[in-house]
């Protein structure tokens, strides 16, 4: 393999050390989160072409597998075409057996140096040559190094790694550097593992796994480039073990220093539990008292809790953190109820005022839209003490000092703020150094191998029983042509007595756009249901008209309410019985299931019809379809996360999610069991310190 000497210390050093490599490019490679050659090195190939079979043009025919020939340029030229912006370059290459007819689609650039006389190697499977014409073509072909270039041995007659695209690095120049960080690696990289673990799992060395993950076979062997692609190779194990491992040593150290840090006693007399009782608005569930027993078991540790608190629709999360921040304010402390969204923390506000009626708490609310006096006075009265309670958006980080006593900190949907903006308020010590409590909620069951990944720091409380009393929603998935026959069931279900929503995709990541398409669909809804109330609900509403629009839907004095997924989470009508969902399979199953759970709340029989558009493709349907045999949340994220991965299916890519480069929660599940215990194990001896400089999870600037 041909490669540059690469000198010590080389893989932690500026990109801009490295031949071909300069400032601009660097700057270029940085954006992409690329900001050191180490970077560079642990961006593995997603898939490999196999180029190891060298062939003579006259032994190629249409049909005949992919193949690399190499030659010399007889003939070139742009030909016109009659599209706008479409071009066609054609070139005629010789190996002295025959010639082939090279065709690129889109490529013009390539007439500024693929001249007559010029020497290449490409690769490609020869297509149909068309009517009238002999020989053999190849459309878009791979082309790589003159033929005379050493470094072609890195593109040619092997198997050969296939990147995703960096901005301002071209293949042959990044197969080069890699080849010589490489080099580098094995100087530089430290051999981490234990040497029985990799006995008991049959692991290969890190530097040799690197080489085989960038360039199949170089380690000794025959190349086996499905091995990666397929996830069995024991060289991918040995980096998805080693990057598992820093995740849990990591994350198994924040929760051992948590330990050593004071936390806020709040211990519940029985005093305060009768009055708590009192303001319960209905039984809990068994579920609900075990999780507020683990919780209970935290404020009186004296160390601060760290517990993630998930559960399927209407299990009944909320009032359990509101409980809690009760339990707070009782013992003197303050919370601060976090919410990702306006919409959101209106919500979880009026649940806390409703509970705090008649009490001594006073809560507050704190958004974006508070603004001037009235925001100057709320940050008085907090600081002064007097506001017990207060739930808001990001505002609240914006004035984490305001607070006099913080005891408790509630983050709901917890993965829609970064991880620097949830340490804002829970780093915030007391007046005797106390660290508050943190409870994090999420409204989408998170499967146990995306917990083990996101929150192997926490204790986790899982809520898996829905209150007496839910019904059970019919789900169907329906066509888009369909539309006039489901309007006519709204209809009917609305004379019955009952209400309905209809949810519309946001189509551009524009709240104007989606503000448009709701109106727009709100008003063929009063033409197509006459004699209907027809209201809208988006982002682009002040709080003010919002909440108008929610009270006269839970109200009873608007029959169908249009909406945008601003009603995903929180939305409690128990008179809403028929759920419509536009372009169904735009959204996420995970979204699709909280929005189901918006119906189904009360009494009434309820249904909901998942709308696909004319372009929904048939593995979208049998997505859709999940919904349709099963209303188990912990199943639908499962199959989720199957099919999404772990960021999207978050709903924002990689908004809280561990920035793995090589391992994958979902399909290595099982190396990150193994990466728990030995992780426990390290810690536990405190043999974990060749992991404390992490070489996989190093965060750059883009990852936030």
């Amino acid at each position: 393999m041909t490669s540059e000497a690469a000198p010590p210390g080389l893989l932690r050093g500026p990109l801009d050390a490295l031949k071909g490599i300069g400032p601009a490019r660097a700057r270029d490679l940085a954006s992409s989160g690329v900001e050191t050659p180490l970077d560079l090195l642990l961006h593995l190939p997603f898939r490999y072409e196999d180029r190891s079979r060298l062939a003579r043009i006259a032994d190629l025919a249409p049909g005949s597998p992919a193949a690399t020939v190499g030659g010399t340029v007889l003939s070139a030229r742009l030909v016109r075409t009659r599209r706008p912006g479409f071009t066609i370059f054609e070139a005629v290459l010789d190996d002295g057996t025959a010639s082939a007819r090279l065709v690129f689609f889109n490529q013009p650039w390539l007439a500024r140096w693929m001249t007559p006389g010029t020497r290449l190697f490409v690769f490609g499977a020869p297509g149909e040559t068309g009517r009238g014409r002999r020989g053999v073509v190849l459309e878009n072909p791979a082309v790589e190094a003159d033929v005379d270039d050493p470094d072609s041995s890195l593109s040619v007659g092997r198997v050969v790694p296939i990147y995703r695209k960096l901005r301002g690095l071209q293949p042959r120049l990044r197969r080069r550097l890699v080849a010589g960080l490489l080099d580098a690696a094995d100087r530089e990289l430290p051999e981490r593992l234990p040497a029985a673990l990799r006995a008991a799992h049959g692991l290969p060395t890190l530097a040799d796994s690197l080489r085989e993950a960038h360039f199949p076979g170089s380690a000794g062997g025959d190349p086996d480039p499905e091995a990666f692609v397929e996830r069995r190779s024991p060289h991918l194990s040995r980096l998805v073990l080693e990057e598992l491992l820093e995740l849990q040593v990591g994350l198994l150290l924040r929760r051992r220093q948590r330990r050593h840090v004071p936390g806020p006693l709040l211990a519940a007399t029985p005093e305060i539990r009768r009055r708590l009782a009192s303001l319960l608005p209905f039984a809990l569930t068994p579920a609900q008292r075990r999780a507020i027993r683990q919780i209970g078991a935290d404020l009186r540790s004296g160390r601060p809790m760290s517990r993630f608190l998930h559960g399927d629709v209407g299990t009944g999360k909320t009032i359990v953190a509101v409980l809690t921040a009760l339990l707070s304010a009782s013992c003197g402390w303050q919370t601060a109820f976090l919410a990702p969204t306006e919409v959101l923390a209106e919500q979880h506000a009026a649940s806390v005022f409703r509970l705090l009626r008649g009490t001594e708490f006073t809560p507050a609310l704190l958004t974006a839209r508070v603004r001037g006096r009235p925001r100057r006075a709320l940050l008085a009265a907090l600081a002064a003490g007097e506001v017990q309670i207060v739930v808001g958006t990001h505002a609240l980080l914006t004035d984490p000092g305001a607070f006099r006593r913080l005891g408790l900190v509630v983050v709901d949907e917890q993965h829609r703020f970064g991880v620097a903006q949830r340490a804002v308020l829970g780093t915030r010590e007391g007046p005797g150094g106390e660290r508050p409590h943190v409870l994090v909620m999420s409204a989408t069951p998170i499967p146990r191998s995306l917990a083990l990944a996101l929150y192997g720091d926490m204790d986790v409380s899982t809520l898996d029983e829905r209150p007496p009393g839910r019904s059970p929603v019919a789900t169907r998935v329906l066509p888009e042509a369909a539309r006039r026959e489901v309007l006519a069931e709204v209809d009917a279900e609305v004379a019955r007595g009952g209400q309905a929503y209809v949810v519309v995709p946001l189509v551009e990541e524009s709240e104007s756009v989606e503000a448009r398409a709701a109106e727009r669909h709100a008003e063929d809804l009063r033409r197509a249901l006459p004699g209907r109330r027809v209201a809208v609900v988006h982002g682009r509403l002040s709080g003010e008209e919002r909440e108008a629009a929610m009270s006269a839907f839970a109200g009873g004095s608007v029959d169908v309410l249009v909406a945008t997924t601003v009603i995903e989470v929180g939305v409690d009508v128990p008179n809403a019985s028929f759920l419509v969902v536009e372009n169904a399979e735009r959204f996420g199953l995970a979204q699709l299931h909280q929005l189901r759970g918006r119906v189904g709340r009360g009494s009434r029989p309820s249904r909901c019809v998942f709308l696909a558009g004319e372009a929904a493709t048939a593995e979208a349907l049998d997505r859709l379809d999940v919904l349709v045999r099963t209303d188990d949340g912990f199943v639908v994220a499962e199959e989720d996360l199957k099919r999404r991965g772990p960021g999207d299916f978050l709903g924002t890519r990689q908004s809280g999610v561990p920035f793995l480069r090589v391992a994958n929660v979902v399909l290595d599940v099982g190396w990150l069991r193994v990466a728990r215990d030995v992780a426990a194990g390290l810690v536990d001896s405190g043999r974990e310190g060749p992991f404390a400089e992490p070489l996989f999870l190093r965060r750059t600037a883009s990852d936030g």
